[in-house]
């Protein structure tokens, strides 16, 4: 029969010093070492040399303005991107509640001529736009019906006024159209009648309020939605969101991104360049750590090299949390 004893039962000099090598192993291995195969130390110091050309574009790209914040948006943006866990089917209301609040000036305006200009030429423009909208699903060959109809309309059209109202019209038609979202949104206002976009104006206001706010407490962004949840949730019924006990965290979370979004947009380039730099960085730093597992010192006879610290490793450490490592890297 075999005992396992564990190792406080064996003698001093074979029990585990550091990293599981006794003594008497460490010994044997200063005493006895064994060479490194020379392709494996080959491969080793090539390594090493490209972590060392990649470690001063880390340097460069590592920013104090990645605060625990911006992580935290990153992570977000990742699970929004990807429909992932508590996010998952966000990704569409949040590119609407965006969209909407940047284009309320377009909506407007389209709105108020609609009212203003009422003669027949203009009537029959409007109808023919809302049948386009509930039966053209093809937004460029929407807009080129749209030009031509408007520009005939100029044409024969001599008051001034209505001119110009038909080229800032089309001017906002062209600025919605530039997202499919925009002709969506619009088809929807019709169809539901709705003139009255102050659901534009509680989301631009709520965003201004929380400028200057921490943005990761999402219970003390839920308790802002409660506050103008009626007019954030006239938008929400426009476009689907489901009436869920979550029904207040769902708005919070497209609020809380919104927020972060408009926070730290210009950074994430540079943070997605940190991320790429790093991802090549690890490739090179898992073989040299597999070498030097492979071949330790108290075994081997290392080179200088071997026992060096890994350049970079304090850089990854700081972001490995948040930086998707894939098989495929």
């Amino acid at each position: 029969m075999i005992n396992n004893f564990p190792s406080e039962s064996k003698p001093w000099w074979n029990r585990p010093l550091f990293g599981g090598v006794s003594f008497i192993e460490r010994i044997l291995g200063v005493l006895n070492p064994q060479q490194v195969p020379e392709l494996a130390l080959s491969l080793h110091d090539t390594e090493l040399e490209e972590l060392e050309r990649i470690v001063p574009t880390l340097r460069m790209l590592d920013n104090e303005q990645y605060s625990a914040e911006f992580l935290l948006f990153m992570s977000i943006k990742h699970k929004i991107d990807n429909n992932l866990d508590d996010y998952k089917g966000l990704q569409t209301f949040i590119k609407i509640f965006i969209f909407a609040s940047k284009n309320i000036h377009h909506f407007r305006t389209i709105n108020r001529i609609e009212l203003d200009f009422q003669g027949k030429t203009q009537v029959d423009l409007y109808n023919l736009i809302e049948e386009q909208l509930n039966t053209n699903s093809d937004p460029i060959l929407f807009k080129q019906l749209v030009t031509i109809e408007i520009e005939k309309l100029c044409k024969i059209i001599h008051n001034e006024p209505t001119k110009k109202a038909l080229l800032s019209y089309q001017s906002a038609l062209n600025a919605i159209e530039e997202d499919p979202i925009g002709l969506s949104l619009l088809l929807l206002f019709k169809k539901y009648h709705i003139s009255d976009y102050t659901i534009f104006n509680t989301i631009n206001i709520i965003l201004k309020q929380l400028k200057k706010q921490d943005l990761s407490n999402l219970k003390a962004l839920v308790l802002m939605v409660k506050v103008n949840y009626e007019e954030l949730d006239k938008l929400g019924q426009l476009i689907g969101i489901p009436h869920t006990e979550t029904q207040f965290i769902t708005y919070a979370k497209i609020i809380q991104y919104i927020a972060l979004l408009s926070r730290y947009e210009n950074n994430i380039y540079r943070f997605q360049q940190l991320i790429e730099n790093v991802n090549k960085w690890h490739k090179h730093y898992l073989t040299i750590l597999e070498i030097r597992h492979e071949y330790p010192s108290h075994k081997y006879r290392v080179s200088p090299k071997f026992i060096e610290n890994i350049p970079g490793e304090s850089i990854y450490f700081k972001y490995q949390d948040y930086i998707r490592i894939t098989e495929s890297l």
